[in-house]
């Protein structure tokens, strides 16, 4: 069976009173559960065969535990099979991405955004071709008083689409893209 991936945009064209059923087969981006607990739809896991279905925070606080409860809770992700994939990997990392025009200061631009929030910038990649500017940096954000919404918030409101775009995505989420 092919796995399914809900976003923000398929939350947002839900009615606000709907459930939303994420079984073992359905992966839900960050910003897609950022985007129900604003509106305040609930997220549903499948129960095993005989027991009711259970909300997502109280199946989160129920199966999960140690560590991976902390990564669970700070990542709004319920610890299930379903979404061990994406508690792989070290927590609180961003893959963050920049492409367009180059101009000077780009570069300043997102490590300043990096710095003002906390984060530690582990590993740079940037190069320049053609006129267009490219970087990824891998952002370490666990002594950070700042969450994952932070970061993007931030650092997307650098972007503008006849300038340069910026995209972040959690470490763990970007791995589990990766093996589905």
């Amino acid at each position: 069976m092919s796995r399914r991936i809900l976003t923000a945009d398929d939350v947002a064209a839900l009615p606000a009173d709907q459930p939303l059923v994420v079984d073992a087969h359905t992966t839900l981006t960050d910003s897609a559960r950022d985007m129900a607990r604003r509106r305040g739809v609930q997220i549903v896991t499948p129960a095993e065969p005989g027991e009711r279905p259970r909300a997502d925070a109280a199946h989160a606080e129920q199966v999960a535990s140690g560590a991976d409860a902390a990564i669970a809770s700070e990542a709004g992700i319920a610890h299930s099979d379903a979404s061990h994939a994406i508690l792989q990997g070290k927590p609180g990392r961003l893959i963050v991405t920049a492409v367009g025009l180059n101009r000077p200061a780009i570069l300043a631009e997102l490590t300043v955004a990096v710095g003002e929030l906390g984060g530690d910038i582990q590993d740079l990649s940037q190069r320049i071709t053609g006129g267009y500017f490219h970087a990824i940096l891998v952002v370490d954000i666990t002594r950070s008083a700042h969450n994952f919404s932070a970061y993007r918030d931030a650092l997307k409101n650098l972007s503008e689409p006849s300038d340069y775009v910026v995209t972040v995505v959690d470490e763990r989420v970007f791995r589990a893209m990766h093996r589905l």
